[in-house]
Order: C-alpha cells, then structure tokens, then sequence
C-alpha cells in the first residue's frame, strides 16, 4: 500500500512533487484510535491535465524507483530539463509504504555518477526505527553504511558488493537479505505494485500475461476471463486460449537471435518465451441468427482489447491488496467502463484488503456530480507546466470542494488551471495565408 511519493529534479519537474495518498483521518504516523491503514489512505488517485503538463512524468518517476529496486543499473539520475550539463542537482525520490501492515519510509538521491544518499526506516509501534543510511560525498569517495540494531541478514556482505550506481536495497534483495529482501519484494514483485505501460507493447505484454495465466489451466481464471469479456457487453460469450507450436525454421531464428542479443552462442531461449509465441486468443461472439461464431484478437476492437488488457490486471490487485497504475486509463475505453473499474476501486465489499488505483485520465466527466461523484476532492490531482516548461503537481484540495460543486464545469471553465491554452485558428489562418500566397 502506498501512502506517499515525493520527487524532486526529475526531468520535467524542478522542485518537489508530492502525490498524497493519505486520508484527513491520519493525523500521526501511524493509524491510531483502532484504524487501519484502509481507512487512513485514499483507494484512488487521479492525475488530470493537458498534454505534456507532466502527468505521466510523474508515473514514470514512481516507476523508476520501483524499477531501480529490481533492476540494479536503472538509471535514477534523471535532472530537469532546464538544467546545462555539468550544473544538474541531484535527482531525489521519497517513498512511504505500508509492507504487513508496517510503514516504511524509503529516501534516495542520485548524481550523474551515481547513489550519493539512501535511506529505509520503519515504523513498527509509531515511532522511527532505523534501517540503514547509505551516504558517498563524491564518485571516488567511500561509501559510508550506518545500520540499526534491529537490521538482521549479511549485512556487510551486501554493503561490499552493491556498486556506486546500485540501491543498497536492491543489492540486498538481489542477496535475499533477511531484513530487506522482505521489505523489497513488497514493492516489486506483481501483485503488490503493477505498472501498466500505454501504447501497444504494453497493451502485448499485458494480454501475454493473461494467455500465460491462461495456460496454466486454471478453471477459475478461465471463468474469470470470460466473465469480464461478458460483463463489458461486449457481445463476446466466451475467450479460450490457442496455443500451436511453432516451426521448426522459426524456433531455430529465434534462437539465434537471442544468442546473439546475449552475446552467448550456447544460451538457451526459455520454454516460456517459445510457448508464448505460439499462443494466441480466440473470442466466440453471438450471432445475429442466436448462433455463435470466432475470431481471432486482431479482430477485435481497440476498446475490447484495451478492456481485457486492463480489467484483468485490477481484478489481481483487488484480489492481493496490490497498487496499480495505469497511465491514461480512460484510452480506448468507454466511459461507463472506466467509471465501473474506478468504483470496483472504491467498493469496500470488492476491495477489501485495500487495493490502490493510481492512473492519469483525459476524461472530465469523471469529475461531475452525474449521476453521482465519482472522485472526492482528495484523490483527484492537476498536473500543468509553465512558460518555462516546468511542471507542478498539486491537489483538488487546494481549492473550495464544497458538495454542489460541479468540479468538471469548473476544471473546463479554469478554475483549477492544468487546462491546455489551444488556439488553433490562428496556425489555421497561417496555412490559408500561405497557400493564397504561393498560389
């Protein structure tokens, strides 16, 4: 469970970003007064914008910490545009997180050269315990470690090994370090956080997940698969998995190809990479007549394929607790759609062990009163940029959320800003003038 993200210096965004997901009710650091931390943190966050305002430069900062946790060489030094080579501050990055039912505070800074800061603390009965403190003044200076008491595993083995560019946390996950590969795993193994990529390679990725799932021969997930096809009204009756084995020329190409990708003659391409090639989708449709018929997914419509590729995934996280974040929700999808996969959200009988919801939506209509609210104040947030090209992140909060209010005429009318200034009658002009003038 998430409960804040801060990032500073990273890229489009010069000073500090913060993305709240806590309630009013939390007033310490802990739930106090026999709550939880269901009750004491938002289920949803929405992002709203223009375009190129730094909406998904935010996901994409949250990602990348994440990401720098199970892949040890990502890349965390991500400066501001504005600044010149040479000048750049350091990229900064805060994460609080709630990992079996304990609060964890994790804290990085990165420099062009590598990890200058980093730090974990818990929060185990509301007050501060100290994890490590990792600090290196400059690229050939030492890397300093300070531990807590409680910190058990082989500490001094990870701290030998992690390099000026690795989190000591993912070294440690790397290690299975009995403290912190725990805490680790929390943040990056699926279900606990997914991050759903836009575009068609993400769009792939997802429904190879699903095939693979699919594949395992799990009746229950089958009849999962079918019912959320159904339930979209669609016209689909039911989706089953095809799987072929491929020839023999191709699976010889393919091997070539990754023993050279590899730079390993001798590597092996992994069974499971082989299957998923040879597996595809089929869905059977009711016909005009009351019979039925099938076609293959690249038959399918961009909306029933976005939906299978998204509703899935939240249906996991719902059922494990996890985060889930999606950039661009609403593409491809309709709006009824997008409003039932928020609601699933924020339904305590659905989610009941605190699944969290993070996406940036186009779609103001998730902002009115009709026929009800759909979003509170607290978890709807604006991204714009500035003349300078400088993005800031900041709440619906900030502003008079009165109950009456209409916060999807007032978003549209201006009153909130993060609304795109276009004018395209005067390029329009522009390129009539043009025309008139060559001809």
């Amino acid at each position: 469970m998430l409960l804040e993200f801060r990032v500073r210096n990273f890229r489009s965004f010069a000073d500090t970003a913060t993305l709240d997901l806590t309630s009013k009710t939390l007033r310490t650091l802990v739930p106090r007064n026999g709550q939880s931390w269901i009750d004491s943190t938002v289920r949803t966050a929405a992002i709203f914008g223009p375009n190129a305002s730094g909406k998904s430069t935010l996901l994409d900062a949250l990602e990348t910490l994440i990401k720098s946790i199970r892949r040890p060489r990502t890349l965390l030094f991500h400066p501001h545009f504005g600044h010149t080579s040479g000048t750049a501050e350091r990229t900064e990055y805060f994460l609080s997180f709630v990992a079996d039912d304990v609060r964890y505070d994790y804290e990085i800074s990165a420099e062009d050269w590598g990890i200058s800061y980093e730090s974990l603390k818990s929060y185990p009965h509301g007050t501060a315990r100290h994890l490590f403190t990792r600090v290196q003044d400059h690229k050939s200076s030492e890397m300093l470690l300070s531990t807590g008491s409680t910190l058990k595993g082989p500490t001094q083995e990870v701290r030998r090994i992690t390099t000026r560019t690795a989190t000591f946390l993912s070294t440690a996950f790397q290690y299975e370090h009995l403290t912190l590969a725990p805490v680790a795993r929390a943040l990056v193994h699926s279900p606990h956080f997914q991050s759903i990529e836009v575009g068609d390679q993400g769009t792939t990725n997802r429904l190879q997940w699903v095939m693979a799932r699919l594949a395992e021969g799990d009746d229950g997930w089958q009849e999962l698969v079918n019912s959320v096809a159904r339930a979209a009204d669609l016209g689909i009756t039911e989706v089953r998995l095809d799987e072929r084995e491929l020839p023999e020329d191709l699976v010889k190409k393919l091997e070539a190809l990754y023993a050279a990708v590899e730079d390993d003659p001798e590597m092996e391409v992994p069974e499971e990479i082989i299957a998923s090639m040879g597996r595809s989708l089929v869905f059977t449709h009711k016909s005009a007549d009351g019979g039925e018929f099938s076609l293959p997914l690249n038959a399918q419509s961009a909306g029933t394929i976005t939906w299978m590729a998204t509703v899935l995934p939240a249906i996991e996280a719902l059922t494990t607790g996890g985060a889930l974040v999606v950039d661009e929700l609403d593409s491809s999808l309709h709006p009824s759609l997008t409003a039932s996969l928020i609601e699933m959200f924020k339904d305590e009988d659905i989610n009941h062990l605190g699944a969290q919801l993070i996406f940036v939506a186009h779609d103001t209509a998730l902002l009115s009163n009709s026929p009800s609210r759909i979003l509170e104040p607290n978890e709807v947030w604006f991204c714009e940029k500035d003349d300078d090209g400088t993005s800031e992140l900041f709440s619906l909060q900030e502003f008079d959320t009165r109950k009456g209010n209409n916060e999807q005429k007032r978003y549209l009318a201006g009153k909130f800003g993060a609304v795109p200034d276009v004018n395209v009658t005067e390029p329009f002009r522009r390129g009539l003038s043009l025309r008139e003038s060559v001809g």
